[in-house]
């Protein structure tokens, strides 16, 4: 019975947020000139996209499945695969992409992966996915300037923006990543907060999981911090994945 009820809570979960998110989207639109120009695509292009799609999760499941073995925690391919395809369904079905590795950690805990793990390994992944764009962009702007001049000269300010910003998170997260101590205060502080603002219930309780968990979270930080190559094996293999 509690099973029947999750499943049913969880469908009506996916549909709001579903429905959310088409509603942000097309809101305003002009409904009859996209039904026009979706019916003038040649579908055979969708057997590529698809094809392609695949390679990118793919990819992206090599990336966690090989962290996941650098932390001695053995998962197969297959279900890594899973992991990545959570990612990019719910990064397309939620507002502004922002559901996709929160459900990962939340699939990752099903297969009995600690979240302190799961969210270094996500954290590294983000990190060098961000890396790439970064270094795309600057590469972009500096050989490509015919393209930039042509196609992007009434959007450089955003672009630029973008890249400040993409910086921005690759720093504080990095900063996060390996010093976790700084990262304990925030959740500590920011969990205090929300029970301050009466979103949470103050327990004792959780206060010692969540400094239990940042102990694994420390131990996992540390290793990357000893074991750099890990880091550049990701990297290499996340520009493989994006320019696949």
């Amino acid at each position: 019975m509690q099973s029947k009820k999750k499943m049913i809570g969880n469908a009506v979960f996916l549909i709001v947020i579903f429905a959310v998110t088409i509603y942000g989207v097309f809101h305003g639109e002009d409904l009859d000139k996209m039904i026009n120009a979706i019916k003038q695509v040649n579908a055979f292009w969708l057997i590529p996209g698809v094809f392609f799609a695949l390679i990118c999760i793919w990819g992206g499941s090599i990336i966690i499945w090989y962290l996941m073995r650098s932390f001695g925690i053995c998962v197969k391919k297959r279900v890594c695969f899973l992991f990545s395809a959570v990612d990019y369904f719910f990064c397309y079905i939620t507002p502004s992409a922002t559901g996709g590795q929160p459900m990962q950690i939340y699939y990752m805990k099903k297969e009995n992966i600690p979240i302190p793990v799961s969210s270094v390994v996500l954290m590294v992944v983000t990190i060098t996915y961000k890396l790439v764009l970064v270094v795309t962009g600057i590469g972009i702007l500096i050989f490509g300037r015919g393209f930039t001049q042509k196609y992007m000269t009434g959007i450089l300010p955003v672009f630029y923006l973008g890249l400040l910003l993409n910086v921005f998170c690759i720093i504080f997260m990095t900063m996060l990543l390996f010093h976790p101590v700084m990262a304990e205060k925030i959740l500590v502080k920011g969990m205090r907060l929300l029970e301050k603002l009466h979103f949470m219930k103050k327990k004792k309780e959780r206060l010692r999981k969540l400094r239990d968990g940042m102990q694994v979270y420390r131990e996992t930080a540390a290793y990357l911090s000893s074991h750099k190559k890990v880091i550049v094996n990701v990297v290499w293999i996340t520009f493989v994945q994006r320019f696949m």
